[in-house]
């Protein structure tokens, strides 16, 4: 998922983003990207790599801010609406994971940092 970022002058590596999402420069992406991630799930799907991780990465080249979220530790990536949310089958790490990814995009548009999804 890919959205337009309107104030790119956030995304300053070592920083938090709006105060609560720390930032980091990855020089292994060209260009390079001011990105954020998060994993869930617990001890054992650490060990057992069954995992699953958000994250983004806000190109500096063209002002976009990618989203991607992983499952089985970054081998399988997922895609979701809000209505998979009612869904009472959803484990807890996806739940988290997708509920995570909607706070994230409202927060970021309701301080006006980003708008809608771009085509890819």
């Amino acid at each position: 998922m890919i959205y337009k970022v309107l104030k790119s002058e956030l995304f300053i590596p070592e920083t938090k983003l709006l105060g609560k999402y720390k930032l980091w420069g990855n020089r292994a992406l060209n260009p390079i990207h001011i990105c954020h991630s998060k994993t869930f799930g617990t001890k054992e799907d650490f060990e057992y790599m069954s995992f699953n991780s958000f994250w983004c990465g806000f190109n500096i080249e063209n002002f976009t801010l990618e989203i991607i979220c992983n499952s089985y530790g970054g081998m399988c990536g997922f895609e979701f609406t809000r209505e998979h949310l009612e869904n009472p089958d959803l484990s807890k790490i996806d739940r988290d994971c997708m509920e995570y990814y909607f706070k994230f995009i409202d927060d970021l548009k309701e301080n006006g940092v980003i708008e809608k999804e771009v085509e890819e």
